[in-house]
C-alpha cells in the first residue's frame, strides 16, 4: 500500500509541468554609427589647354583634393591628357574653366620627388633648359607630357619639371643672361619665320617660344619687327658646334671610334651598306618589327611608288609649323647634316637588325651622330629645305641595299587627315623573314633631277 502511493506521488511529480525558465534579460542595444553621407562631387572632362590648375581655380578646390580624389600621384599631373574625367569633390555643380592669364607659381605646384621646377625666363627655350641641366630635349618633353603644340606654346613662367635634379640644384636665368645668349633681329622685307631658323641654325618652335609668337602671330610676321633669336645669333657652322651639350659632344665622340658621321657614310648608308659594328651599337641582329609614324599628328601626302616611273620610294608626310620629327624606332644615329644633295637637312639611323631610315628636308636637326634615340625621340623639327615644295618630312626605311615600303609596318597607321588608312598590317623582326606582301626595290633616281637619287 506504501509502495503504491509513493509510486503516486512520483507519476503525479512527473506529470507537473516545469518550473517557469527565467526571464530573458534584454541585451542593451549597440549604438550603430549613422554612415556619412558620401562627399558630393561633379565629373569634369579636360579639354584641349586646360591644366589641373586651371580646374583647381575653377572649382575653388586644392589640386592636392584632386589629386587625392583621382588617386593620382604629383608626378601625374603633367600627364593628364585631353578627354580625361577628373572627379571634382566637394561640389555640387559644374564650372566653366579657362585658362590662367599667367602661369601657376612655383609655389602653388603639387611637391616632387624626382626632379625640381626650372621657372623658364623671358626668351628662354625648353632647349635652353635642356642644355643647362645637360638633359636631353626628349627627357623634359615626357617629364612634362608636351606635344608639339605644347612646346611651341611655352611661355616665360611656365615651369618645367627637370627630372634627376633637386630644388637646391636649381640655376634661375636673369634676363641679362637670357640676352647673353643671343640677339635681336629686325625682320626684313619678304623674310619669314622659315628663313629666319635657317639662317640662323634655331628652330621654329624655338623663335616661337623665346618671343611668345603664336601660329597666327608667325603667319602675320611683318618688316621691321624685332624678335629675339636665341643661341647667339652667329650662323657659323663653329657657332652651332659651340652650343652642343656634354652629352651630345659624347656622342659625337662614339662616333668617330664607330665612324659615323660624315658625309661618305650617309652616301654608304643610301647605297644599303651598313657596317656591323653600327648594327651592334644600334641594338644587335633583331629588327624592331614596326615603325612609329614619325609625326605625331602629320598628314600623309605622297606614298611609295608615286612619282613618274613610280621613282619615289618614299612616304612624305606634312604636319605644321614647328611640329617635332621622331624616331620610327630605337636606333643610333649614323648621320646629321645638309651634305647631301635635295634632301637639305637630313638624319639617318641605323636600327637594330640594319634598318636604315631616313628624315629629309628638316628645318634643323637636334640630334647629333652617335647619338642612341629610342622609338618616339625628337631628332629634327619638321621643314622644307632641299628640293622641296613645302614643308613635310621625306621618310624612307632601307634593309639589304634596298627601299622598302613602311606603310605596313607603321602604328598606329598611316595618318589622313581624320583617320588611319584600312590597310593590311605587318610585323617585321627576322632579318630573312620579310612580310609577305611587302614590297622592296633598289633606289631609283629622280628622272628629271641630276642631283637628287630617289626624292
Amino acid at each position: 500500500m506504501r509502495r503504491s502511493f509513493a509510486l503516486a506521488l512520483g507519476i503525479l511529480a512527473c506529470d507537473e509541468a516545469p518550473p517557469p525558465a527565467p526571464p530573458e534579460l534584454a541585451e542593451p542595444a549597440a549604438d550603430v554609427a549613422a554612415e556619412p553621407a558620401p562627399e558630393p562631387f561633379v565629373e569634369h572632362t579636360l579639354e584641349r589647354g586646360q591644366t589641373l590648375w586651371d580646374v583647381a581655380r575653377a572649382y575653388g578646390v586644392t589640386t592636392e583634393a584632386i589629386l587625392e580624389a583621382n588617386e593620382l600621384r604629383p608626378r601625374d599631373v603633367r600627364r593628364l591628357s585631353v578627354g580625361q574625367v577628373l572627379k571634382i569633390p566637394g561640389v555640387t555643380e559644374r564650372a566653366e574653366v579657362t585658362r590662367a592669364a599667367e602661369p601657376v607659381p612655383v609655389e602653388e605646384l603639387p611637391p616632387l620627388e624626382d626632379g625640381a621646377y626650372h621657372v623658364l625666363a623671358p626668351g628662354e627655350t625648353l632647349w635652353d633648359v635642356a642644355s643647362t641641366y645637360d638633359k636631353s630635349v626628349d627627357e623634359l618633353i615626357e617629364r612634362n607630357a608636351l606635344d608639339d603644340d605644347g612646346v611651341r606654346a611655352l611661355r616665360p613662367g611656365r615651369a618645367i619639371v627637370v627630372p634627376g635634379i633637386r630644388d637646391r640644384d636649381v640655376r634661375r636665368a636673369e634676363p641679362a643672361q637670357v640676352e647673353s645668349r643671343g640677339i635681336r633681329h629686325t625682320v626684313a622685307r619678304g623674310e619669314t619665320i622659315w628663313d629666319l631658323a635657317r639662317a640662323f641654325g634655331v628652330s621654329v618652335s624655338q623663335l616661337m617660344a623665346a618671343n611668345s609668337l603664336s601660329p597666327d602671330d608667325v603667319a602675320a610676321l611683318r618688316e621691321g619687327q624685332r624678335l629675339f633669336i636665341p643661341g647667339g645669333g652667329d650662323r657659323s657652322r663653329r657657332s652651332r658646334e659651340d652650343r652642343l651639350t656634354p652629352r651630345q659632344r659624347r656622342a659625337l665622340a662614339d662616333a668617330r671610334r664607330l665612324g659615323l658621321g660624315t658625309k661618305e657614310v650617309a652616301q654608304q648608308l643610301l647605297r644599303g651598306q651598313v657596317d656591323p659594328r653600327w648594327m651592334r651599337a644600334a641594338g644587335g641582329n633583331r629588327l624592331p618589327g614596326t615603325l612609329r609614324w614619325p609625326v605625331s599628328n602629320g598628314r600623309f601626302v605622297r606614298g611609295y611608288g608615286s612619282g613618274e616611273g613610280s621613282y619615289h620610294l618614299a612616304v612624305d608626310i606634312a604636319g605644321d609649323i614647328g611640329w617635332n620629327v621622331r624616331a620610327a624606332a630605337p636606333g643610333i644615329v649614323a648621320y646629321s647634316g645638309d651634305e647631301v644633295p635635295g634632301y637639305g637637312f637630313m638624319v639617318l639611323v641605323v636600327h637594330p637588325g640594319g634598318w636604315v631610315t631616313m628624315y629629309a628636308h628638316n628645318s634643323i636637326n637636334f640630334v647629333v651622330a652617335g647619338e642612341r634615340v629610342p622609338r618616339g625621340a625628337v631628332l629634327a623639327e619638321l621643314g622644307s629645305t632641299g628640293i622641296s615644295r613645302g614643308p613635310h618630312v621625306h621618310f624612307e626605311l632601307m634593309f639589304g641595299g634596298e627601299n622598302c615600303d613602311p606603310a605596313t609596318l607603321f602604328r598606329p597607321g598611316v595618318r589622313h587627315r581624320s583617320r588611319l588608312a584600312r590597310i593590311e598590317q605587318h610585323e617585321w623582326t627576322v632579318r630573312d623573314e620579310r612580310p609577305e606582301g611587302l614590297q622592296c626595290d633598289r633606289r631609283r633616281r629622280h628622272p628629271r633631277s641630276r642631283w637628287v637619287i630617289h626624292e
